[in-house]
């Protein structure tokens, strides 16, 4: 893998043909080795260009110890396994979270891969979740990543899908992120019965999601019959290094009074959680550029 380092606003002022698939990850002065590994392989998964974008406050002295986060991160991870080419950015402002939606945006980026050092979104004159805020404003497909609370590795993905909104691009994102760590991909489907018409809308399920990705990635299907959604993805993540997830799609009212699936899964599983969220444009993430 080829590494360049650049400041933002040459990388902004750069013509731009025939760009390809472009995953961003934004380190806000701190960083998960796990995060990073993720948005390398799911660039490595669709030959796409990997920008990281590190970013220090004001508050910060610009020195090796607090400027060289991402270039450290390149220097100890790339190596002849990867093939994504990755561009390292430096940037000092006050306004991290504005500064990330601005390079979006203007570097066309298809899916920002965020994770708990996200920073929150007082003082700066936004409001809102802010994977919801980087999708909203840069138009751009967003993955927010839980850490892992047993190993760092990721040897096998476990994508549940279901009808919702952003269930496709859990595939897509589940497949480009097995397909870059060389590991299998399983689609898992829980219905409460097994009757006829569930085992159809699993199979159409299951057709439609391999249908998005590529025969070269692994993949398994597997239909489980279950009174507790929640539990048995739970249950099932056990097994996984990664489980990936469509951002719950009901309101925020019922999602408080009922609960949500992803966020109950999110907080007791024992692995990494990816949750998902698609944009809706027409060039959002995948494997082919429309």
């Amino acid at each position: 893998m080829a590494h360049a380092e650049t400041s933002l606003q040459e990388f902004l002022e750069r013509s731009d043909t025939a760009p390809p698939q472009r995953i961003l990850y934004p380190i806000f002065g701190t960083h998960d080795d796990f995060t990073f590994e993720t948005a390398l392989n799911i660039a490595d998964g669709v030959g796409g260009e990997l920008l990281v974008l590190d970013l220090f406050t004001g508050d910060a002295t610009r020195s090796s110890e607090t400027t060289s986060v991402g270039r450290k991160l390149l220097q100890a991870r790339l190596d002849e396994t990867h093939t994504a080419d990755a561009h390292l950015i430096v940037e000092e402002t006050d306004t991290p979270l504005k500064t990330a939606i601005n390079v979006a945006q203007q570097r066309h980026v298809q899916l920002a891969v965020l994770d708990e050092h996200t920073p929150e979104l007082f003082g700066e004159g936004l409001r809102g979740d802010a994977a919801d805020r980087m999708r909203k404003k840069a138009s751009c497909d967003v993955v927010s990543v839980t850490y892992s609370r047993a190993d760092s590795g990721i040897s096998s993905v476990l994508v549940p899908i279901a009808e919702g909104t952003h269930s496709a691009l859990g595939v897509v994102v589940g497949g480009a992120l097995a397909m870059g760590a060389d590991a299998p991909v399983d689609l898992f489907h829980v219905s409460e019965t097994k009757d006829e018409t569930a085992v159809a809308r699993a199979s159409t399920l299951f057709e439609t999601a391999r249908s998005r990705l590529p025969e070269a990635v692994t993949v398994d299907t597997w239909h489980l019959e279950a009174p507790d959604v929640a539990e048995a993805i739970i249950n099932e993540s056990a097994h996984y290094n990664v489980t990936v997830m469509g951002k719950p799609t009901q309101s925020r009212l019922r999602e408080f009074v009922t609960g949500s699936v992803t966020a109950a899964v999110t907080d007791e599983s024992e692995n990494a959680v990816l949750t998902v969220q698609r944009d809706g444009g027409d060039e959002g993430f995948g494997f082919e550029r429309n």
